[in-house]
């Protein structure tokens, strides 16, 4: 039986292989940093020890967090482990005080952050070539 998922504040620096591997193969762990890394809650998913899934929430403003860098290992992707984040990435950013949580979801997942009661905003945008779409959910 494989160990449940456990998850936990971490630091960016935990944050960076996964983050390379998942989002940025071709760049280094340092190219991998985002300017608000520094203030960022980061939040990691383990299956025992091993860092599986993280996110970042930055904080952009007065009551506002925006949700950063969302990378589950290919592995283990389909299997619940970006619901449950996504899920305790909401109570964190209650937790803070935060009244609104924004994001920029690409097209594909627009329909997995509907089901945390997220709403597009704003017209559709590119990074590089993949479609995208600023998300918000009131806490």
């Amino acid at each position: 039986m494989e160990d449940p998922i456990h998850i936990t504040r971490i630091t960016t620096e935990s944050c960076l292989p996964l983050r390379r591997t998942v989002l940025w193969p071709s760049l280094t762990e340092d190219e991998c940093r985002v300017p608000q890394d520094p203030e960022a809650t980061h939040l990691g998913a383990f299956r025992g020890e091993h860092l599986i899934g993280c996110l970042s929430l930055c904080p952009i403003g007065p009551d506002l967090i925006q949700l950063r860098k969302f990378a589950v290992a290919a592995a283990y992707q389909g299997q619940g482990i970006g619901t449950q984040l996504m899920a305790q990435a909401i109570r964190t950013c209650r937790e803070i005080g935060a009244n609104r949580l924004e994001l920029d979801a690409r097209s594909s997942a627009l329909g997995f952050y509907r089901k945390f009661g997220m709403s597009p905003m704003g017209a559709v945008f590119f990074k590089g070539p993949i479609e995208h779409q600023r998300m918000a959910l009131e806490l």
